[in-house]
């Protein structure tokens, strides 16, 4: 009987531009997510948990993570973006929440938070 170890990525920064091609503000080469998914999968990676850094990057990995049945998120805000608590706390907190509460099968975590 052969064992498999089954692997997930806890914290794929998928939503990152440098996905998209871009480093730096800069185009660098086309897109290259579905080919750096492909090489995932094809390497015995079974799952990816996208990390959300703000609300727009956690809106972003929920997005993302709703292609592809591999694929998960996290809803948060890392400590290097508290800033955009400033404005309105309480407008940014229940928008994570609604973030979280509407897409419940793909949001597996809270993160990036800072403790």
């Amino acid at each position: 009987m052969s064992y498999f170890r089954k692997y997930i990525d806890i914290g794929a920064n998928l939503t990152d531009e440098m996905y998209q091609g871009v480093y730096h503000g800069s185009k660098k080469h086309e897109p290259d997510l579905h080919e750096v998914l492909k090489r995932s999968w094809a390497g015995g990676l079974e799952k990816m948990i996208i990390t959300g850094g703000s609300l727009t990057d956690s809106r972003q990995a929920v997005e993302l993570a709703s292609t592809n049945s591999q694929l998960f998120s996290t809803v948060g805000c890392h400590p290097t973006r508290c800033n955009d608590f400033v404005e309105n706390p309480n407008l940014y907190l229940r928008g994570l929440r609604d973030l979280i509460e509407e897409n419940r099968s793909k949001v597996v975590a809270i993160g990036e938070c800072g403790l």
